[in-house]
C-alpha cells in the first residue's frame, strides 16, 4: 500500500460489513441490541486507524555475504535499516525466486538484521524490498509502507557430484607424445563449413568451388585438450534441472581442461571463461521449447578438438539422438550422449560409433556414477 495508509485487513472488512447489517436491520426493524452491537463494531474499525498509525520511512542497506551459492545451501542476508526500529513497526522482506515469490516476516524492525536464505534449486532469487508492517492488536487494520532500498540478486548454482576428471590430453590416458600416435590422431576426418579462425591453408578450394562456400579439411585431434557440453534446454524445470547438474559436475570436475558450454537454446560459455561463469550460465538457464537441436548439433563440428560430451533428457526423440550421434562420428573424436530422466527413448536409437558412449541414467546423480564406473573416454 503505497505512502503506508492505513487499511482494512480480511478480518476487517469482514467486521465492517457484519457491523452494517447488524446496524442497519437493527434499526430498521427496531431492535436496540444487534443496532447497537453492529455500530460497535463499525466503530472498532474506524478507531483500529489511528491505533495502527503509518510505519516512518526508511531506507536500508542490504548485502549478502555471497553472491553465489550451490543450490541447497544458504547465505546470510544483513539489513541496516536507517533510522533504527520504533518498536510498533514489523518488517517483512518479498523474496522471488525460480519458484513463487514469498514474504518473510522478519520480526520487530531494528536497526540491524539478518537472516538466512535458503535456496533449495538452481536459478536467480532476488531478496526485496522490505516492508515495514504496523496493524492494531485486533488486526482488523494494516498500514504497510515499502522501505527505500535496493534489492540483491543471488546466482543459485546447479548441484553437482564429483567425476573422475577426462585427461587433459584428452586421450584416455594414453602416451599422446609419441610420433604414431600423434601421426595417427593427426590423420584425415573429413571436410565442414569454414568458421571464422580456421586456417585458410585447410581450405578445399575444389570442394568449396563445387558447393559456393569454403569448406576446410577437419583432422583428427582427440589428444588435443578440450572438451564441448552441449546442454539440451527445451524442457522444463524439472528435466533442465538434472542435466544442468549434470553439466555442472562435468565443468566442476575438469579444472584443468578447457570446457566450452553451450545451450540448444543459444547461450554458450567459452572455454576461456572459466568454471564460475559455465556455472553462472547453468543456473540462469531457462526452458527454450522452441529450440532448434539439431542445429545445435551440428554445430560441434565447429567445435575445439577433444572429446564432446552432449547430454539429453531421455524424453529425447530417437531421430535427435541419432542425428548427435551422427555428428559426433564425423568428429572422429570420443563422446558421449548423456540420456538423463526417466522413461525411455525407445527401440530405434542408432548403436554408437566406435568413438562414441551412450550412458543412460534416472538423474544427475546415477549420471555421476555410471560416469566414474564406465571411465568412457578411456575406451
Amino acid at each position: 500500500m503505497a505512502g503506508g495508509t492505513p487499511r482494512p485487513t480480511a478480518r476487517g472488512w469482514g467486521l465492517l460489513a457484519s457491523g452494517a447489517v447488524l446496524c442497519g436491520g437493527g434499526l430498521a426493524l427496531g431492535y436496540l441490541v444487534p443496532g447497537v452491537v453492529g455500530a460497535l463494531a463499525v466503530l472498532a474499525v474506524v478507531l483500529a486507524v489511528p491505533v495502527a498509525g503509518r510505519p516512518p520511512a526508511a531506507r536500508v542497506r542490504r548485502r549478502a555475504t555471497a553472491s553465489r551459492v550451490r543450490a541447497g545451501s544458504a547465505v546470510t542476508v544483513v539489513l541496516d535499516i536507517e533510522p533504527g526500529g520504533d518498536g510498533r513497526s514489523a518488517v517483512a522482506e518479498r523474496v522471488a525466486g525460480p519458484g513463487p515469490a514469498v514474504v518473510l516476516p522478519l520480526g520487530t524492525a531494528r536497526a540491524r538484521i539478518r537472516y538466512l536464505l535458503s535456496a533449495p534449486r538452481r536459478g536467480t532469487v532476488e531478496a526485496g524490498p522490505l516492508s515495514l508492517v504496523r496493524t492494531d492488536p485486533l488486526g482488523l487494520v494494516r498500514a504497510v509502507r515499502p522501505a527505500d532500498d535496493v534489492p540483491v540478486r543471488l546466482l543459485v548454482h546447479p548441484r553437482h557430484y564429483r567425476l573422475a576428471a577426462v585427461p587433459a590430453a584428452g586421450g584416455g590416458g594414453r602416451d599422446t607424445s609419441s610420433a604414431s600416435v600423434r601421426a595417427s590422431e593427426g590423420a584425415f576426418a573429413g571436410l565442414r563449413e569454414h568458421v571464422p579462425g580456421d586456417d585458410v591453408r585447410q581450405i578445399h578450394w575444389r570442394t568449396s568451388a563445387r558447393r559456393g562456400r569454403l569448406m576446410v579439411r577437419e583432422h583428427m585431434d582427440s589428444a588435443s585438450p578440450g572438451m564441448t557440453v552441449l546442454v539440451d534446454d527445451r524442457y522444463g524445470p524439472a528435466e533442465l534441472d538434472a542435466l544442468a547438474e549434470a553439466a555442472a559436475s562435468i565443468v566442476a570436475s575438469a579444472p584443468d581442461v578447457p570446457v566450452e558450454l553451450r545451450l540448444a537454446g543459444g547461450a554458450r560459455s567459452p572455454a576461456t571463461a572459466g568454471t564460475i561463469a559455465h556455472l553462472d550460465v547453468l543456473a540462469e538457464a531457462r526452458g527454450r521449447p522452441g529450440a532448434d537441436f539439431p542445429a545445435a548439433c551440428a554445430g560441434l563440428r565447429s567445435a575445439p578438438s577433444g572429446p564432446a560430451v552432449v547430454l539429453l533428457s531421455t524424453r529425447a526423440a530417437v531421430e535427435d539422438v541419432a542425428a548427435a550421434l551422427r555428428v559426433l562420428a564425423a568428429r572422429r573424436t570420443l563422446s558421449l550422449v548423456g540420456l538423463i530422466g526417466p522413461g525411455d527413448p525407445g527401440d530405434g536409437v542408432p548403436a554408437p560409433h566406435a568413438g562414441a558412449r551412450l550412458l543412460r541414467a534416472a538423474d544427475a546423480a546415477a549420471f555421476a556414477a555410471q560416469w566414474n564406473e564406465s571411465r568412457w573416454w578411456a575406451r
